[in-house]
């Protein structure tokens, strides 16, 4: 009989390990939202799109360039922005560097992750909130005290610290969960009914509040309204993260209109996402966690650092660690 594997998070992390393990275990991914991606995510309001997580991601090593290459040709994935700009209060200052892939899910930033979880079993709107060992296996429970089956091995690639609430104090990766730190964002997501014309399509931005703003219909496969996307800095959100949400609106609509001159208070939809873990400011530094003994472990990005190809070099590094360990079985 296969080994049972349950992986926690259908983030790029738990999406790249899972179709990894597939051939040699029966693998479930276990997922809290509707959708696939963690923080590659986008919403879709009253015909307003908005990539609210992550805005694109980059591929430096020849095995995910490979991957994000075979996206684009699948149609899973686009080439955007070409430049991004860096907004200022003395205004814009254009990109001038020699510029290198920047990939976007298509139809939406989340279609990255759908393709590649195609014939993957995951069980949506499912929080694994409890583990209780069982033999020579795990029974996982919901928030509810809910049985959700029972596993030989299970893995979370959860923010670590979620993953550090979950795992036993036996769990041999404590000390290095206890290492990472990771921050907050809010992201504000503005539709407009009005045409609007700015001198960028993506822009970084020095500001005491917000870091970053993109126009959402300039992405390829967007055929929605004129929508923009704009994240706080990380540690003005960390210090912020338990304010009222009206206050912090009002705060990053005053600050964007500090910078563009332009009053979006009354536009036609407006909202705020809270991000509590966004952003990896310490990682663990070292490409996985697993406890060979309890049949536990752990990987995303916050082990090695802070993009995209993070999390998939963490999940590569610990799935060759567990097919080693499933042949020998």
């Amino acid at each position: 009989m296969k080994t049972s594997i349950a992986i926690i998070g259908a983030g790029i992390a738990g999406i790249t390990l899972a179709q990894a393990l597939v051939p040699y275990a029966n693998v479930t991914i276990f997922e809290k939202s509707r959708g696939l991606g963690g923080r590659m995510a986008n919403r879709r309001r009253e015909g307003f799109a908005f990539d609210h997580g992550a805005q694109y991601f980059t591929a430096r090593s020849p095995a995910f360039r490979a991957v994000a290459e075979a996206a684009v040709e699948a149609g899973h994935a686009g080439i955007w922005p070409r430049a991004v700009h860096t907004l200022k209060s003395g205004g814009l200052l254009t990109d001038n560097r020699q510029p290198e892939p920047r990939y976007v899910g298509l139809p939406g930033m989340s279609g990255f992750a759908n393709g590649l979880a195609d014939g993957l079993e995951i069980r949506k709107q499912t929080t694994v909130a409890g583990l209780q060992q069982c033999g020579h296996g795990w029974a996982l429970t919901d928030g509810e005290g809910q049985d959700l089956g029972r596993f030989d091995t299970v893995i979370s690639t959860a923010p670590a610290p979620q993953t550090i609430r979950l795992m036993p104090e036996t769990f041999s990766g404590h000390d290095a969960l206890a290492i990472v730190r990771m921050s907050g964002c809010f992201t504000l997501m503005i539709g407009l009914d009005e045409p609007l014309h700015l001198d960028f399509h993506a822009a970084r931005i020095e500001d005491d509040i917000l870091s970053w703003i993109a126009v959402e219909d300039s992405k390829p496969g967007r055929r929605d309204k004129l929508a923009l996307t704009i994240h706080s800095r990380n540690d003005w959100a960390e210090a912020n993260l338990e304010r009222d949400r009206d206050e912090v609106k009002s705060e990053m609509l005053a600050s964007l209109k500090r910078l563009l001159g332009l009053d979006f208070s009354n536009a036609a939809w407006l909202d705020l996402h809270r991000w509590r873990y966004a952003n990896v400011e310490e990682p663990a530094s070292q490409p996985f966690l697993f406890d060979e003994a309890l049949g536990l472990g752990a990987c995303g990005d916050w082990c090695l650092g802070n993009r995209v190809e993070a999390a998939v070099e963490s999940a590569t590094a610990l799935s060759t660690r567990m097919i080693t360990r499933l042949q020998g079985a």
